[in-house]
């Protein structure tokens, strides 16, 4: 009797042993599975802080466009042939920022490396044409 009760406690201690194993793995299963999801939030949160600034550079750009609009229509002649090569450079860029918005926006998780490089030399190239926008625009108007 005394060895069944043995046996019946070894029994009872690895029934419990295997319990508190499987809910801990469940618990390991819900914090991995939290993590994961913290990982989904802070990619998507990047990658649409990355997408409105694009978004709101391509306006700019675009606004900038609509104002050389104006002066191209006040500028003399050589002036104006040197500033609608700027405006078609500007237009150029807009279709790259709309290009960088658009893999942005479809970025996955695995490419968002290679994503937010193209994005960032799509921006640098982007404000380096602004500025020269910005020098041809006074060399034009100051000559």
């Amino acid at each position: 009797m005394k060895s069944t009760m043995k046996t019946l406690a070894h029994i009872f201690g690895i029934a419990m042993i295997a319990t508190m194993v499987v809910a801990c793995d469940g618990n390991q299963n819900r914090s991995d599975n939290r993590e994961l999801s913290e990982l989904q939030d802070d990619f998507e949160d990047k990658r649409d802080e990355l997408k409105n600034e694009l978004e709101e550079m391509k306006l700019d750009v675009e606004s900038e466009i609509d104002n050389l609009e104006d002066k191209i229509e006040d500028a003399n002649d050589e002036n104006k042939a040197r500033l609608e090569e700027v405006k078609d450079d500007l237009d150029e860029k807009a279709d790259d920022l709309e290009r960088a918005i658009d893999k942005v926006e479809n970025s996955t998780k695995q490419a968002w490396h290679d994503t937010k490089e193209f994005a960032e030399d799509t921006s640098e190239d982007v404000e380096e044409s602004l500025e020269e926008l910005g020098n041809e625009i006074e060399q034009a108007f100051n000559s």
